[in-house]
């Protein structure tokens, strides 16, 4: 961390300790201003928690001011601005995961790493989907169905309609037989929970038409079964298979 000891050394895109990413900076004198700040704040002690935009007044000559550092690659200041942006509203605090910290941490530098799912293809990282810039067609996501996590291959989403449409192993009811479908789940990031997987780079992963592509070819399949399940078809469907390495191989050797 770094002790501000000017309002000048104070610019947009920084991250204040403990308030969060800095929007604006008005300067009044070398040690008075006001700086807009975004960050999940509450308007009482009880109140639920939400990302917001406020105004806040510094005095650096009563208060001690830090800037946080930052190790790895960081985004440039507008797109931190943006990101940071795109969260207002959200209101998904959470302890472990969804802190002020992590906040800003996600809107300087990227996503967390929640959990790791090893496969027979390799290491898989889970991470929250906060905004929708996080989202990718291809992937997999994984959302909340008959209360249970699920997973599937999301090929569009609509930010203004709050809409992602996915393809997963499903049914339109407890007892219905399980097809793969295509599915528009209504989803509102400012408050519903919603994750993503993404492969290691060493990974050989499908490009993202060619997953939505092999997802498609399924449609209406009724193969549901152990070894073949949501999680299973999104896998198959985001994988290079040893079958696929090998028509690469021999199309490579055609080639040279």
């Amino acid at each position: 961390m770094r002790l501000i000891r000017h309002i000048g050394d104070i610019k947009v895109g920084d991250v204040i300790v403990y308030k969060g990413i800095v929007a604006k900076v008005t300067q009044n004198n070398e040690y008075e201003g006001f700086v807009d700040v975004i960050h999940y704040g509450a308007d009482s002690l009880f109140a639920k928690r939400t990302v917001a935009e406020e105004c806040t007044v510094l005095n650096l000559r009563k208060q001690a001011v830090y800037v946080m550092s930052f190790d790895c690659r960081t985004f440039e200041a507008d797109i931190v601005v943006q990101r940071a942006r795109s969260r207002l509203g959200e209101k998904r605090h959470n302890l472990s995961h969804n802190t002020s910290l992590q906040f800003v941490e996600w809107a300087k530098a990227g996503k967390h790493v929640l959990s790791t799912q090893q496969t027979t293809y390799g290491t898989l990282h889970l991470y929250n989907v906060y905004s929708w810039c996080d989202l990718q067609k291809g992937s997999i996501v994984e959302f909340t169905y008959y209360g249970l996590n699920h997973q599937g291959i999301p090929t569009d989403f609509d930010e203004e309609k709050k809409t992602i449409t996915v393809i997963h192993y499903g049914a339109h009811s407890l007892f219905a037989t399980n097809t793969v479908m295509e599915d528009i789940l209504d989803m509102d990031l400012k408050t519903q929970s919603l994750k993503m997987y993404r492969c290691g780079d060493d990974m050989p992963f499908n490009e993202p038409d060619v997953v939505v592509r092999k997802a498609k070819e399924r449609l209406g399949e009724q193969n549901w079964r152990a070894g073949n399940r949501s999680w299973d078809f999104c896998l198959q469907c985001l994988f290079v298979t040893d079958t696929e390495n090998e028509d690469i191989l021999d199309n490579h050797t055609e080639f040279h």
